[in-house]
Formats: structure tokens, C-alpha cells, sequence
């Protein structure tokens, strides 16, 4: 049996060096699990912050209050009509029949709420998690309420990501340009960006608020700013 002496350098070298690499393997194992476990305590903040915020707004904007929504942004005001629309559609028998009641202005409210919500991640997000009959208004929306090079954008990522298009081809290199793009215009001037959108959810802010009946704009309850 051999023995751990001076007279077997080779064996206490291999040992060594076989030690050492269990080391190393066990130290990278270990960093994998931290970056792993760091990774998923973010996508639970991250969710937890996303839970929160669509209760707040659920809150703020079970009625519509016209005081109230003229003091809120722009953007939080696009979101808070959607989610307005959203709560109604939520107790409909059939969804797709209640949303195809909606009028214009309410459809086209709805769809960029959606737009603004879902293209916090990305603009592909957005169309990954949502089709027709959304994303046809959708590109209206950001056609009619914003335009210039937002719509620009959207206009091309609609055309890929839509399966009756066999014309454009939906390329990775493409999708991380209008990812890029998009996100890069929402972040400069949001105030000025959602400007149209916000003038014309003030301008039928009563229409938007009416479902299945007269539901007048209120001054005393509603959002809260």
C-alpha cells in the first residue's frame, strides 16, 4: 500500500492538484447557486413592485375622476384609463363580445394602456403577450395619439411579428434594434411623447368612463392623485 511520504512526490502532486480542482469546482458550483439565487430574488422584487403598482392603479382608478386625471401624468393617466376599461371588461360573461362593444376612443385607450404597460420589458414583449383583436389598435393608437418615430417602430414590429405577414422576416438582430429604438424614445421626453394621447383621453374622458350605461365623469371620487 502506498504511503503519503517524500518518497511519492508524484502521488502528493496528483493529490494536490486533484484537490484543487474540487476546490475550484466546488467554489464555481457555489458562485452559480449565489447568481442563481440573487437572479430569482430580483425576478420576485421585480414581480412583487409590478403586483403593487397594478393594485395601486386598480385603486386610483376604479371611477374616473376629471380633476384627478388632469393632475397625473401623462403615461399614468394612459394606464389608469386601460386599467378603468379593464376592470369592466373583468366582469363580462364574454370578453371578446364586451371589448367589441367598446367605442373608438375607448378601444383605442385600452390598447395603448396595454402598449405603455407591456413595453416596460420590451417592445417584442409586447407582442409576445398580446394579439388580435389588441394589437390591430394598438398600432392605431401609437399612429393616431403619438406618431413620429414611436410609431415608426411599432408600425415595423407589427408587420414581423404578425402571422399572416409572410413578407417580413422576424430576425433577432431586428427585434434587439426595435427593442433598443423603442426604448431608447421612451425614456427621453414621456411627458411630451404621450402629449396627443393625453389631451385626447381628457377631451372624451366622459365617453371613456360610460360603460354598459350612463356613467358620468364624477369630481368628488375616483382617482387619486
Amino acid at each position: 500500500m502506498l504511503a503519503y511520504s517524500k518518497e511519492h512526490p508524484l502521488l502528493m502532486t496528483l493529490l494536490t492538484a486533484l484537490l484543487l480542482a474540487a476546490t475550484a469546482l466546488c467554489v464555481f458550483a457555489w458562485v452559480k447557486a449565489l447568481r442563481a439565487a440573487k437572479r430569482r430574488q430580483k425576478e420576485k422584487e421585480e414581480l412583487v413592485r409590478a403586483l403593487e403598482y397594478e393594485k395601486q392603479l386598480r385603486k386610483d382608478f376604479a371611477a374616473l375622476d376629471r380633476d384627478a386625471c388632469a393632475a397625473v401624468s401623462a403615461e399614468r393617466l394612459t394606464e389608469g384609463v386601460c386599467t378603468y376599461l379593464q376592470l369592466w371588461l373583468e366582469t363580462q360573461p364574454d370578453l371578446t363580445a364586451a371589448f367589441d362593444s367598446l367605442t373608438e376612443p375607448q378601444k383605442l385607450a385600452y390598447a395603448l394602456g396595454y402598449v405603455i404597460q407591456d413595453s416596460r420589458k420590451s417592445l417584442s414583449h409586447f407582442f409576445r403577450a398580446n394579439g388580435k383583436p389588441l394589437t390591430p389598435w394598438a398600432l392605431r393608437a401609437v399612429e393616431e395619439l403619438i406618431g413620429g418615430p414611436y410609431a415608426a417602430i411599432f408600425r415595423e414590429a407589427y408587420g414581423a411579428f404578425d402571422e399572416e405577414n409572410e413578407e417580413v422576416s422576424l430576425l433577432p438582430a431586428n427585434i434587439q434594434a426595435w427593442n433598443a429604438s423603442f426604448a431608447a424614445l421612451r425614456q427621453e421626453e414621456p411627458e411630451a411623447l404621450y402629449a396627443e394621447a393625453r389631451a385626447f383621453l381628457l377631451a372624451h374622458l366622459e365617453e371613456l368612463a360610460r360603460l354598459g350605461g350612463p356613467s358620468p365623469v364624477s369630481g368628488d371620487c375616483g382617482v387619486v392623485s
